[in-house]
């Protein structure tokens, strides 16, 4: 499968297709030979050849080739991100096209795309901080978006829109300038929190409705949305504390402590694995919190306490529960022992000693028949997940 190196990716459309899916293929030789001629149009050095990915990626056609494309894309962009991919006015064309993509593409398609994003965000929006119409855009989106406004932009995909603001946050959950020794929040931070996030409390207040109250089939689109706007409000006060976010942080701490206090282990419904993982996001919230941001969370601290207590009476049942369940179990006993840490949650705490010690420590740290499986069938695997990491191999 031969390809002439001078071979002009910008129209190779059919042919581009062809050998993308011919990467599908089961014969390693015919994978082999499509790989070739794909690096052979890449190394063409046509500007468009990016563009033209996305088109595949992002057009219609076979599910299987448009995966192919986007994975070949993301990889492209990996080698070529630092030397520059196209001229100014090409990249932009091709970084505005990508954002437009990822707000109608399918859920497999995004999940590669959001990769390629990630990395065009990271160096353009938080190192170069040169993309400026990137939060005003994605406001406007989000906001007339399907699943907030049904009926202005149908195309405009809410979950999808979540994601690319995910997406966004994501490098922000790190200290950019970790020597620093009080660095501030960075100003694209603290414009995500007071154009997007601060808006968007009203609407997280409104999944987290939905999720509490809905029974139709719905309810798994809103459990979903509201996981990812959990994941964006971690990714935003992980390390920093933007000054949009202390206002909301009272309302935000309210709704989650309504889907925390939603959870019955004893209810085959709550044992769907979305609605735990968004527990599991909110309990690290508290944690960061009151790690972190210890003063913005002293009023909440009361509250934390009482739900966090809630839940860790519920740990009698352990035996009964699957890992991820568990993990809920081990967060809650996170947050009790980092709020132990504080003189208003030590004060907050030891009125329930006796109770926790009860009904939560003690039948956390009992023998149950979970456990006596687990050591019958790896004895060697049950030390290392139950000791302390220095006394396994004592």
């Amino acid at each position: 499968m031969e390809v002439d190196a001078a071979y002009p990716a910008a129209t190779a459309g059919d042919e581009l297709r062809r050998l993308l899916t011919a990467t599908l293929s089961d014969d390693k030789a015919s994978v082999d030979a499509a790989t070739a001629g794909l690096d052979r149009i890449s190394a063409a050095g046509d500007p468009r050849f990016p563009i033209a990915l996305l088109a595949v990626a992002a057009g219609d056609g076979d599910q299987g080739t448009r995966i192919a494309a986007a994975t070949y894309l993301k990889n492209f962009v990996r080698r070529n991100m630092e030397g520059g991919l196209s001229s100014s006015d090409l990249y932009r064309e091709f970084r505005d096209q990508l954002a437009q993509a990822l707000l109608r593409v399918e859920p497999a398609i995004l999940r590669v795309l959001i990769e390629v994003f990630g990395q065009v965000v990271e160096k353009d929006f938080v190192k170069e901080n040169s993309w400026p119409q990137l939060v005003p855009q994605l406001k406007l989106v989000i906001q007339s978006s399907d699943a907030i406004s049904p009926g202005q932009h149908p195309e405009w995909k809410t979950i999808n829109a979540l994601t690319v603001l995910q997406a966004i946050l994501r490098p922000f959950q790190y200290f950019l300038n970790p020597k620093v020794v009080k660095e501030p929040v960075p100003e694209q931070l603290e414009q995500i929190a007071a154009e997007i996030l601060v808006p968007l409390q009203v609407t997280f207040h409104h999944f987290a409705d939905k999720v509490l109250l809905s029974h139709d089939g719905n309810k798994l689109e809103y459990e979903q949305l509201l996981l990812i706007t959990c994941k964006c409000m971690y990714f935003t006060v992980r390390s920093y504390m933007p000054s949009g976010v202390k206002q909301i942080l009272p309302s935000l701490c309210k709704d989650m402590f309504c889907v925390l206090d939603s959870l019955d282990f004893n209810s085959p419904e709550d044992s769907a694995t979305r609605r735990l993982k968004i527990a599991k996001r909110c309990l690290i919230i508290f944690c960061t919190l009151v790690t972190r941001h210890r003063k913005h969370a002293d009023n909440q601290m009361p509250h934390i306490v009482n739900c966090i207590i809630r839940i860790s009476k519920q740990s009698i049942h352990l035996s009964k529960l699957n890992s991820l369940s568990d993990r809920i179990f081990s967060l809650t006993f996170d947050v009790i022992s980092r709020v132990l840490e504080t003189g208003p949650g030590w004060r907050l705490v030891s009125p329930h000693f006796s109770s926790l010690m009860d009904s939560a420590i003690f039948p956390a740290l009992a023998l149950n028949e979970k456990d006596i499986d687990d050591w019958e069938e790896d004895t060697d695997e049950y030390m290392r997940k139950n000791l302390p990491s220095e006394l396994v191999n004592t």
